[in-house]
């Protein structure tokens, strides 16, 4: 099986580094195109993927093609391979923020299977949270080949399309909500008179390990809360202390304002 990738920048070479890195797709079976032209011939040297001349050349020898570009450009280059997509009906995979499959549809100007897709950045180190729905066009097996792939880079989820704003929200913009929160740890530590180097290096590790003790867990996060506090000790005071500076409802609103930006691309 043949994959394509229009594009391979933070996302999307995030993926193919970790399924290469995964050892389920061989880096030979990987075509790209990126515009970068420094990008793509570091890929074809230090990974040892396929660089192709061009979008059409990409899809002429693709089975998959996964569409790795930002919302912004995603009109133009569909405008651009439409018609070597119908010709070839490779099935198509986006990534891209915003834009339903109902929309890609309208774009290409004909019925052909559509995957979409929602991973997030830790996809290179084989941890993504990937979410997953299809167009009507799309058969039960699409969708289960998407899986089968996507699953070497992570979990994933089957999730319906009118969540999709919702899951990046949680699993596509969380990653940069958590390094914010390891880092304010860190500068906590840093006021405190702790190195910020170490100070770093131990707040990734707890954090880490809470996700982790959490996923093993079968408790709700308050049960955990509560036995990390102790009557009157200082795990009480922080949480207290974060209560009264709003940190829940901020966080919260993060996600709520995430959604509806979303859905602001998506009129777009």
């Amino acid at each position: 099986m043949k994959l394509g990738f229009i594009g391979a920048g933070n996302m999307g070479g995030a993926i193919i580094k970790g399924l290469i890195k995964s050892g389920r797709i061989k880096a030979e079976d990987i075509n790209v195109t990126e515009k970068n032209a420094a990008i793509l011939e570091s890929m074809a040297k230090e990974q040892g993927i396929v660089p192709c001349k061009d979008h059409n050349e990409l899809i002429n020898n693709s089975d998959i093609v996964f569409m790795a570009v930002k919302p912004v450009v995603f009109p133009s280059v569909i405008a651009a391979v439409k018609d070597k997509i119908r010709d070839k009906r490779p099935l198509l995979i986006s990534m891209a923020a915003g834009i339903t499959t109902e929309s890609i549809g309208k774009m290409l100007g004909f019925d052909t299977p559509v995957v979409r897709m929602m991973p997030n950045i830790n996809a290179e180190i084989l941890m993504s949270a990937t979410a997953l729905c299809k167009n009507e066009t799309a058969s039960d097996k699409d969708i289960e080949t998407a899986e089968d792939i996507l699953s070497a880079i992570g979990m994933t989820a089957r999730i319906d399309e009118n969540m999709f704003g919702v899951f990046s929200a949680i699993a596509g913009c969380s990653p940069a909500y958590v390094y914010l929160f390891i880092d304010s740890l860190a500068r906590g530590a840093q006021k405190m008179g702790m190195n910020k180097k170490q100070a770093l290096e131990i707040a990734a590790a707890a954090v880490a390990g809470s996700a982790e003790m959490f996923s093993r867990s079968d408790k709700h996060p308050w049960e955990l809360i509560d036995k990390v506090c102790s009557p009157g000790g200082t795990t009480i005071e922080g949480v207290c202390t974060l209560e009264e500076y709003k940190f829940e409802a901020a966080v919260v609103k993060a996600v709520e304002n995430s959604v509806i930006k979303d859905m602001s691309m998506n009129k777009n």
